[in-house]
């Protein structure tokens, strides 16, 4: 489950996406360097395929044990996110994850309309396929967004076949939408996609309806990196204490009801005209977390490591323990006060920062800052809140399990 919105303006473009996935499934931030004079085969989650000679460089936030990424962003400013997507027919048993289309496209591409182009040709040539969940089976198709500073594209997808449409502005979820609009399809002749392929059951008890119409919403005013983290930290209006029931009707969605996942990890990308800032929380559940700042193409800094560093999964652990501490508690306003004061005060640093030196300095500055933040927020303060025994036991079940491993 995830949500992901994006849109063209003054130049630039913004991309956003929340990562809803096993509570207990560590997501690291990495940054991948370009690499050149390649060749043979690389092996991405489930199969093999020929290396490219060369690949872009790329931050990508990915499951900690699959190859692929749920996000990312390259050196030539595309970015994209994949969703999970529920349609008719049995699922491919192997075959390329929608995670390995996004670290493949993001390796291989210099714009968005190649990303567009790499995803439906890999598509085509290998199938997607594969388990996707970490501690369950999770089998579904893709759909994606993909952006660079002058296009965006929605790409649909059911088994090998696949649609697409170009946006100014759009969101996505776990469900097909695009019908006889596409603007190219599979096969040549236009039919409408979401209606032939959508499977109904699953797609409804996604949520995917109602977290598309509060991305929807957002995106009919958005225009800073600000309305974007107020984007993906959006509750559904039922949800009165996301730590206290859970929801998977939720852009910013919690792990405790009878279906659904949790927002793992949380990415905002800013491309400005002559840089690109990504801001990351490298954490679940961006409602209670922080957005730090992150000139791509510098040396990784928290929540950035570099590829494989054992740090990176470390960190994600460091920062779970003071949500499941959450669990059941009511939260403060001061404590979001804070929250948002500090933000405010990272984006504006931001602003002024002239050059790489500056920003260095901003990201580790923001990293001492988080944990200090932290430190001086005790859970155990908080009051409780009224939920369900049902809703601890499943809390309760995943905290031992994340434990012991």
């Amino acid at each position: 489950m995830c949500d992901t919105l994006g849109f063209l303006a003054d130049g630039g473009a913004l991309f956003a996406k929340n990562s809803d996935r096993s509570p207990n499934e560590p997501q690291t931030l990495e940054f991948h360097p370009a690499r050149t004079g390649l060749s043979g085969h690389l092996r991405a989650t489930y199969i093999s395929l020929p290396e490219a000679a060369e690949t872009h460089a790329a931050l990508l936030s990915r499951p900690a044990w699959m190859w692929g990424a749920e996000m990312g962003v390259n050196d030539c400013g595309v970015c994209i996110g994949n969703e999970a997507v529920f349609t008719r027919g049995a699922y491919a048993q192997t075959g390329l994850t929608g995670m390995d289309l996004v670290r493949l496209a993001l390796e291989r591409s210099d714009s968005a309309k190649a990303a567009l182009e790499q995803i439906i040709a890999l598509l085509e040539q290998y199938g997607q396929g594969g388990n996707c969940g970490f501690d369950h089976d999770f089998f579904y198709d893709n759909a994606f967004l993909i952006l660079d500073r002058s296009a965006l594209y929605v790409l649909e997808t059911a088994g090998k076949q696949w649609v697409y449409k170009q946006y100014q502005r759009q969101s996505i979820s776990n469900r097909l939408s695009i019908r006889s609009e596409g603007d190219a399809c599979s096969g040549g002749e236009a039919i409408d996609f979401c209606r032939t392929f959508t499977e109904p059951v699953y797609t409804h008890f996604s949520g995917s309806r109602r977290r598309r119409a509060q991305t929807q919403r957002c995106l009919k005013t958005a225009e800073s990196v600000q309305d974007c983290m107020n984007a993906l930290r959006t509750h559904d209006d039922c949800v009165k204490n996301p730590f206290a029931r859970g929801s998977v009707s939720s852009v910013c969605m919690h792990y405790g009801g009878m279906v659904g996942d949790h927002t793992t990890a949380s990415m905002i990308v800013s491309l400005e005209p002559e840089r690109t800032v990504v801001w990351a929380t490298g954490s679940s559940a961006p409602c209670v977390s922080l957005f730090k700042p992150y000139l791509f193409g510098s040396a990784p800094c928290a929540p950035v490591f570099a590829p494989d560093e054992p740090q990176a999964r470390a960190y994600w652990l460091s920062q779970e323990s003071f949500r499941r501490a959450l669990i059941g508690k009511r939260i403060p306003k001061e404590y979001y006060a804070a929250r948002d004061a500090l933000e405010a005060a990272w984006r504006g640093a931001a602003a002024r920062a002239q050059d790489a030196a500056d920003f260095a300095a901003l990201t580790a500055g923001c990293a001492a800052e988080e944990h200090a933040f932290f430190a001086q927020w005790d859970p155990r303060r908080f009051s409780p809140a009224p939920a369900s025994r049902v809703f601890f036991r499943r809390w309760q079940k995943k905290t031992e399990a994340l434990e012991r491993n």
